[in-house]
């Protein structure tokens, strides 16, 4: 457990030519046992981390799926977007009507 004097720092192994980061496996594997902590905020780990915070949020779904202590949070059913109308049918014009 991570106590809050502990201080937490995610350690850049190298930067490949793209810009992407690669990270000290013990450093990020103790960031995510930071996040699943009661009360954490994730974003604000996230931010004071220097990290993007769909990146550690997908980093702790991982840990939790390999680890089966739990399934990373549930999404809400999205309603459709268009809803089937169907048009009434036309109804027929009387047979002994005249036009003017």
């Amino acid at each position: 457990m991570i106590t809050p004097e502990e201080p937490l720092r995610l350690e850049t192994v190298g930067v490949l030519r793209n810009g992407r980061r690669r990270y000290d496996p013990a450093s990020k594997q103790r960031l995510v046992e930071a996040c699943l902590q009661p009360g954490v905020s994730l974003a604000g780990l996230a931010l004071q981390h220097g990290v993007n915070a769909n990146l550690l949020r997908k980093w702790v779904a991982k840990r939790q799926l390999q680890n089966g202590d739990g399934q990373p949070e549930a999404r809400a059913p999205i309603a459709p977007a268009f809803i089937p109308v169907r048009a009434p049918s036309p109804s027929p014009s009387p047979t002994g009507s005249a036009r003017a």
